[in-house]
């Protein structure tokens, strides 16, 4: 009788595969019933405006269902008048890859650049998400830390950028406006990157998907526009955060001819994003910008909200971001490093945040916050935390 045993899927894996984290904790599926609040990944909770849908449609029933093989014209143009109010000049045609949102742009980079042994510099913190996609091609990581300042800022540390080149590196990835630390790159902080990849002949990889979540009268710079990066920069982009797209899946590569030319030939078959709602993506940014606006006057009340009460609790120091919908507030002062502090907030308020350490070790001691529910619902999730540290501090 033929005998059942249990399949070893690791002998079917891709080794890469193995060696990789399971998930990102952030994005950990968590039920979406009873008293959770969770704050814990970027997902804005903006629906879209009907017109959306009207605009798939339209296109569905126009026939605009077929191959698009390196992306629809329409939607690729659209890019290129949209970032050309940056200054960074493009061309549609040759320089624009339409991508299945701001995570396959980096994958992709990511493909067509990194051979095994390579190193990739990377902030300190950063976004948890770059790390196991350069894993993955075998990569090096080498992480450059940021500085806080007194005032409770991070800011990339030119100096510790600059240590962390090698003849290896073949990469930085930066993200700006930054997530989790919500700082925006200035010009000389950019000219200063831009003139050591040049020095160390490397690329730069500019995850710009916050470009249009500015505060406190900051403006984004795209790195491009300087000339010592022009020929070196990949900018990486999405329609996720801008017009709360994530579940639409729209993203872009924005690169010189020859690299976008390498990116091109990753074997992904043909363009990833749907031809209808490439089309409907195209409309959205030439004519989305009400909507975006509705919700960046939004955030902007939730920031300014939460960040008084946060600072009203002891043993919490909420600085106000320059830039994102992220708020990584100090809780070092309880004296808990942030993965027992978020854990506990989850088991005994049922508020989902992230782990400062996540994003790295210069993370530690800070959690962040998400603003993506109403004020009343953060209003509630402050309550709770307000509610966890009075715990704590009666447990000293």
């Amino acid at each position: 009788m033929y005998e059942r045993r249990r399949m070893d899927i690791s002998k079917y894996a891709k080794r890469e595969i193995l060696q990789l984290a399971e998930r990102p904790t952030p994005r950990t599926p968590i039920p979406r019933t009873g008293d959770i609040i969770n704050l814990g990944a970027g997902d804005p909770d903006f629906n879209q405006p009907p017109i959306v849908a009207e605009w798939i449609k339209e296109a569905i029933e126009a026939g605009e269902t077929h191959y698009t093989f390196q992306g629809h014209p329409e939607f690729k143009k659209a890019v290129a008048e949209y970032y050309s109010k940056y200054g960074v000049k493009i061309d549609p045609e040759t320089q624009v890859i339409p991508t299945s949102g701001g995570g396959a742009a980096l994958f992709l980079t990511l493909a067509a650049t990194i051979n095994p042994g390579d190193e990739v510099i990377i902030p300190d913190p950063a976004f948890q998400g770059y790390i196991n996609p350069i894993k993955y091609f075998g990569g090096r990581i080498v992480r450059a830390k940021m500085r806080k300042t007194e005032d409770g800022y991070f800011r990339p540390n030119i100096e510790n950028i600059e240590k962390a080149a090698t003849e290896k590196t073949k990469l930085i990835i930066i993200c700006n406006p930054d997530n989790p630390t919500g700082c925006i790159y200035t010009m000389e902080e950019l000219k200063e990157i831009a003139r050591i990849a040049t020095e160390k002949d490397f690329l730069i990889l500019s995850d710009e998907i916050y470009n249009e979540f500015t505060w406190m009268g900051k403006k984004h710079t795209a790195i491009a526009t300087i000339k010592e990066a022009v020929d070196r920069t990949i900018i990486a982009m999405s329609l996720s955060k801008t017009f709360a797209w994530t579940g639409l899946r729209v993203g872009y590569i924005i690169a010189p001819k020859e690299l976008a030319e390498l990116i091109w030939r990753v074997p992904i078959g043909v363009s990833t994003i749907p031809v209808p709602i490439q089309i409907a993506a195209a409309k959205m940014l030439r004519e989305g910008w009400r909507f975006h606006e509705e919700m960046k006057r939004e955030y902007k009340k939730r920031i300014e909200h939460c960040v008084k009460r946060l600072n009203e609790i002891p043993n919490i120091k909420c600085v106000h971001p320059e830039a994102t919908f992220y708020l990584f507030p100090d809780i070092t002062e309880t004296g808990i490093k942030s993965t027992e502090y978020t854990n506990k907030l989850f088991e005994e308020e049922r508020v989902r945040v992230a782990a400062g350490s996540t994003f790295g070790e210069m993370g530690e001691g800070h959690i962040r916050i998400a603003l993506v529910a109403s004020i009343e619902k953060l209003d509630e999730a402050i309550n709770r935390i307000e509610r966890l540290h009075k715990k704590l501090r009666n447990k000293t």
